[in-house]
């Protein structure tokens, strides 16, 4: 493979990157080849030398999207970071996605509980039509009460855990992408 074909093989392959980052990535690329040129190396040595540009990609992919994750500190961001890492290896599948899935999973369930303990004062309210004595109005009016502070502090506490469970899984993949890697 000489310059020309590799440098059209990476190029396609970084059609996720926006064009910008594209460029700077394509211009670093283009240094390897001028400086393998200079030392009397040929094309095709210097394009073995560097990789398949396949690979290249997945990874410099994988990087982009870790860095727009801890940059937007967003779930979007962040599932796109776990994808592209995914194309790495088999051992991704069971090692990110796994993880990552249960713990959406069980984060998603206590925002469940969360939003299902701010409901219930509405239906405490909508009993006190059906109530016949003032103490069983009371009662649930009570009941109402403590299941909002119990939800309000529950859903506080879920977007702590979940700032932190963001952060912790950046952190992850980045490792798992540095085991790949061999670093």
């Amino acid at each position: 493979m000489n310059k020309v074909e590799f440098m059209n093989a990476l190029k396609q392959q970084l059609q996720k990157i926006p064009e910008q980052e594209r460029a700077e990535i394509l211009v670093d690329y283009e240094e390897h080849f001028r400086h393998g040129l200079e030392n009397g190396r040929t094309e095709a040595e210097i394009a073995r030398s560097l990789g398949s540009p396949k690979e290249i990609a997945k990874e410099l992919i994988t990087d982009y999207f870790l860095v727009q994750a801890k940059t937007k500190n967003s779930f979007p961001s962040l599932t796109r970071a776990i994808f592209a890492s995914l194309g790495l290896g088999f051992l991704n599948l069971v090692f990110v996605l796994g993880p990552f899935i249960g713990l959406v999973g069980v984060m998603f369930s206590f925002y469940a509980v969360a939003v299902s303990l701010l409901v219930v004062p509405l239906a405490s309210l909508a009993s006190l039509i059906w109530v016949s004595s003032l103490p069983e109005a009371i009662f649930n009016l009570s009941v109402g009460l403590v299941c909002t502070g119990l939800g309000l502090l529950l859903w506080i506490g879920m977007n702590r855990v979940t700032r932190f469970v963001f952060h912790w899984f950046i952190r992850y993949v980045e490792s798992n992408l540095k085991f790949i890697k061999g670093e």
